[in-house]
């Protein structure tokens, strides 16, 4: 519907997608239920009651919205200078994982070498509860051993790409690309 995960634009593509979605779902749901109340000049029809229940679809369809908007994805310059030092390496772009306390924006996101490096463009991330966060995640799913680093600062962020590109080795793409995938899941 919106994209796939991981490219570049989801953020801002489901933002639009979902807000059209929600205000057109939104805006249906009102025409049924006004519209049957006028025909019928009661509430006590089917009518209300499909109204009533389409609700639950319209609500999610809003969820989805506030978070997409809550969201902040990767500037195009910050794009521009990763896609000139990330090579060959398995990465992602607009990236928002949520735990049950804090929320945390990544612009990018690099597996090698047994370890996950971040951008995050955001200065309110908490980036050493994040790192924990993403530990964890990779090690409930057994990815064990994997260090995990999130940079605020993209210059630095540029220079550990450039370090991962010349240690990173063939041999481990199906476990990086595991990785990636599951860093995909854990976002919005």
């Amino acid at each position: 519907m919106i994209g796939k995960k991981g490219t570049y634009g989801y953020i801002k593509r489901g933002r639009k997608i979902y807000g059209i979605v929600t205000f057109t779902t939104l805006a249906a749901v009102l025409a049924l239920y006004f519209g049957a109340q006028w025909y019928f000049k009661t509430n006590k029809n089917i009518f209300t009651i499909v109204a009533a229940l389409s609700c639950i679809g319209v609500g999610m369809f809003a969820v989805n919205f506030v978070m997409f908007c809550r969201a902040g994805g990767c500037t195009e310059s910050a794009r521009e200078a990763v896609e000139l030092h990330k090579g060959k390496l398995a990465g992602a772009y607009d990236l928002f994982m949520t735990s049950y306390d804090k929320n945390y924006p990544i612009s990018h996101a690099v597996c090698a070498a047994r370890c996950v490096c971040a951008l995050t463009e955001d200065e309110k991330c908490d980036v050493k509860s994040g790192e924990m966060h993403i530990r964890t995640m990779l090690e409930n799913d057994g990815f064990k051993g994997y260090t995990v680093k999130i940079f605020k600062n993209l210059d630095a962020y540029i220079e550990r790409l450039d370090d991962l590109n010349k240690v990173e080795q063939s041999k481990e793409k199906k476990s990086t690309e595991k990785v990636m995938d599951l860093l995909k899941s854990i976002s919005l």
